[in-house]
């Protein structure tokens, strides 16, 4: 194993792995086509700009959204 080899582990452990975001998805609330969605880290779904805050597309978690700022 080379040098750079060993490097590559080393940092590449540290980093984790990258998740795959989608560039093209379908809004879950509104069908829209959006490029470069956003994910809701509550529900797990997509959604375009209009629709990316947990009040906006009627969250099932928002209570979670809520208390996050307390």
């Amino acid at each position: 194993m080379s040098i750079r080899d060993s490097i590559h582990r080393f940092f590449s452990h540290l980093i984790g792995k990258k998740e795959d975001y989608p560039v093209h998805e379908t809004c879950a609330a509104c069908g829209e086509r959006a490029y470069l969605p956003f994910h809701c880290e509550y529900c797990g779904k997509y959604y375009c700009d209009r629709h990316r805050l947990p009040f906006d597309h009627d969250c099932r978690n928002i209570g979670q959204w809520k208390k996050r700022g307390k």
